[in-house]
């Protein structure tokens, strides 16, 4: 910054040293020319301290985070032992119930050919009478179709993957 300072000092000097003065056309535009260029290197200064300030005010917020990312590391990894333990007890009795409990939910995912988002269907909509369409929530566009030639698109599904099998 000192450097621009300078240099428009020097190009100020100059121009007086020269004689330039308002009352030719000429001296006119160029003393025009040396405030807008003081002008811009006064802009260019104070940019740079804003930058300066910002750029410390980043690296403070940086070493934060990584502060805050060290600490949930640490915690995260005391959890996951404790988790796994109890995961073990949990999953043997979740098989129990699932064995006995027949009437579950079911669904799949359908991706949006417009911006390739999953989209969830559950069994509601397929048992649904009605025709029903199902949109993106990401872009809106129509992914699926609940309607008859949904369902034979179906069945057609179901007897290839039976010849398939044998």
């Amino acid at each position: 910054m000192e450097d621009l300072n300078t240099r428009m000092g020097y190009l100020r000097g100059l121009a007086e040293g020269l004689g330039i003065n308002d009352d030719t056309r000429e001296g006119k535009i160029i003393h025009q020319i040396i405030s807008v260029l003081d002008d811009i290197v006064d802009s260019v200064e104070t940019l740079k301290e804003d930058y300066d300030e910002l750029f410390s005010y980043v690296e403070a917020i940086d070493e934060d985070l990584t502060d805050l990312e060290n600490d949930f590391d640490e915690e995260d990894d005391d959890d996951e032992d404790e988790d796994e333990d109890d995961y073990d007890e949990d999953y043997e009795d979740d098989d129990d119930e699932d064995e006995d409990d027949e009437d579950y939910d079911v669904s799949f995912t359908v991706e949006c050919p417009e911006c390739r988002q999953e989209v969830v269907i559950d069994e509601d909509i397929l048992e649904d009478e009605e025709s029903l369409e199902v949109l993106c929530p990401n872009c809106g566009r129509v992914v699926f179709i609940n309607d008859e030639e949904w369902e034979e698109e179906l069945e057609e599904t179901d007897e290839e993957d039976d010849k398939e099998g044998e």
